[in-house]
């Protein structure tokens, strides 16, 4: 028999429990607790890069444990700011047919939209145009004299660490693949200014030729016009091969255009 203080005592118990905390909320003691209520990190965090004259904010995931390297390789290693480092480096890539239509293709995909298709910016969707003032200012173009001028590593610099409103895309574009769009955007530079001068060369020409100038009647000089105007077709030709753009199948003649019904015609016999 249970004496009479004991049952006050289970049952006092019985009546406390009922009254506290249920079992969907207290399952009594946790095992391995750091399982349950584990401390949430932060998947995202800032990085601060660049010196204090270039620094910046950029939004990146958790920083790897010091010492490892990715699989990638050792990253990119050249300040933002060190253009004179990045003028020595050399293009690893020839530039063949498959390298430029992979430079091509990616150009078009990443580049394109801020510099345009034909490396005008103009006819891309973030500088401003007459149509659209509101735009973005400041954005180059890619089919200049300038970039011409420019070493393959300063570009690639570029595309790695970004530039001024232009972030770096080495997150989106591989090494090897950045290096094939500097070959690309080079071409596409070249035979834009190539097409220039030629263009210019010819109006010098027509106006030292033209009706009272000095070689109106000089017959080497309406040959140079015959001969430069030839080229500027074949250049402007090569141009349109480089600026047709696609997927990547580029680089080949454009096909000419085919009427959808030809009529007939009927032979007369003889």
């Amino acid at each position: 028999m249970f004496k009479p203080w004991f049952i006050a005592g289970i049952s006092a118990c019985l009546l406390l429990s009922a009254c506290g905390e249920s079992e969907k909320s207290s399952r009594g003691i946790d095992y391995m607790p750091e399982m349950y209520n584990n401390p949430g990190y932060k998947s995202q965090g800032v990085l601060e890069l660049g010196d204090e004259k270039s620094r910046r904010q950029v939004p990146s995931m958790l920083l790897p444990v010091a010492g490892t390297v990715s699989r990638q390789g050792a990253g990119y290693q050249i300040e933002a700011t060190d253009f004179a480092s990045a003028k020595l480096l050399v293009n690893p890539l020839a530039p063949t047919e498959s390298v430029l239509k992979t430079g091509q293709r990616h150009f078009n995909i990443y580049c394109a939209a801020c510099h345009g298709k034909d490396g005008d910016a103009v006819n891309g969707y973030v500088a401003p145009t007459k149509e659209r003032p509101d735009r973005f200012g400041g954005i180059p173009s890619i089919n200049t004299a300038n970039v011409a001028l420019m070493s393959d590593g300063e570009i690639y610099h570029i595309i790695s660490r970004g530039r001024n409103r232009m972030q770096d895309l080495s997150a989106q574009i591989p090494s090897a693949t950045r290096w094939a769009v500097v070959l690309y955007a080079n071409a596409l530079a070249r035979a834009t200014q190539s097409v220039l001068d030629a263009e210019k060369r010819l109006a010098e020409l027509e106006k030292a030729t033209a009706p009272g100038a000095a070689k109106a009647n000089d017959p080497e000089a309406k040959a140079d016009i015959i001969a430069i105007k030839a080229m500027i077709a074949l250049r402007k030709q090569d141009l349109q091969l480089i600026q047709q753009g696609g997927d990547g199948d580029a680089f080949i003649p454009p096909a000419k255009p085919v009427p959808e019904y030809v009529k007939p015609t009927w032979a007369t016999e003889k």
